[in-house]
């Protein structure tokens, strides 16, 4: 439970964003003992988050066996809550898992420095250091990247980077609060973008995307050989169609904007599937059809 860990006073979590990485971190942290407040801006998410969480995430949370206690305690800690000065109000920390676009996220912080004064502030961003968001945040030593993975019940990873002035107390308390999810946590030394494992998967990623584009190979085949040769269950297509291809997309477009390199622009393939609606498990269609017995 919360009150067993030396976290320096974290009590009450925020988390902001109901999609589908932030619905996975409210249900982890409430499972793992924390009262936890959970918002989106819009309402449709938030509403659509509620069930899901409760009969999906908390249940495979458990089964997964990460955590002592049970999915009906958990669901009791979390709160959906309808404004963000709700979800943030005397709140230790806050978790933001919202849009990858940094102008979006630059306007979500600059609203919780003002709502939340003396919360530590992470952005669960996959691809965005925190960096460029420290100018909105009063007291920008607080504020931190705290990147999750999904499925959280199986990439039990965590990730943490600072925004160039973070306090080492923040960093030590953002890494005990990981531990107490059961999630083994890495510390990124100084700026990298994409961290350390996007960073490594954005380039299998994209090179696996211009096999594609160039017409060399079928995305079936290659992540029939991928699985063969590194004897692993994921493989690139696969692993691209559960994040989601706009969510890709939108991490691809984040990079191209930053290198301002044309060869970072996303795939002709991506953006040709997006245009036609498919995003990949949550619509059903990706790079697969997605059904009850798809396996990739």
């Amino acid at each position: 439970m919360a009150g067993e860990h030396d976290l320096n006073s974290i009590r009450q979590v925020a988390v902001i964003g109901a999609g589908t990485m932030g619905a996975q971190i409210a249900a982890l942290t409430a499972f793992a003992g924390y009262p936890v407040r959970l918002f989106d801006a819009l309402p449709a998410a938030l509403e659509r988050a509620g069930p899901r969480i409760e009969q999906e995430i908390l249940p495979t949370i458990a089964s997964a066996g990460m955590l002592p206690g049970s999915a009906e305690e958990a669901r009791s800690r979390i709160a959906l809550v309808g404004s963000l000065a709700e979800a943030v109000a005397d709140v230790e920390l806050v978790i933001e898992a919202v849009k990858e676009d940094l102008a979006v996220k630059r306007a979500v912080f600059a609203d919780l420095s003002r709502l939340a004064p003396g919360a530590i502030l992470a952005t669960n961003s996959s691809s965005l250091p925190s960096m460029p968001l420290a100018a909105v945040v009063e007291r920008p030593e607080r504020l931190l990247n705290m990147h999750f993975f999904a499925p959280i019940w199986v990439r039990t990873i965590l990730e943490l980077m600072g925004c160039g002035v973070t306090d080492d107390d923040v960093l030590a308390r953002a890494r005990a609060f990981g531990d107490s999810l059961g999630l083994t946590t890495a510390l990124v030394r100084g700026q990298s973008k994409g961290f350390i494992i996007n960073r490594i998967w954005r380039a299998v990623k994209r090179e696996s995307l211009r096999v594609v584009d160039e017409d060399v190979a079928d995305p079936e085949d290659i992540d029939r050989l991928w699985k063969l040769f590194f004897q692993a269950e994921l493989a690139p297509f696969g692993t691209m169609d559960m994040v989601g291809l706009d969510v890709v997309r939108d991490i691809e477009w984040s990079y191209q904007q930053e290198s301002r390199d044309p060869t970072d622009t996303p795939s002709p393939t991506l953006l040709r599937l997006i245009e036609e609606g498919n995003l990949g498990e949550k619509s059903g269609q990706g790079f697969y059809r997605h059904d009850e017995n798809d396996e990739r």
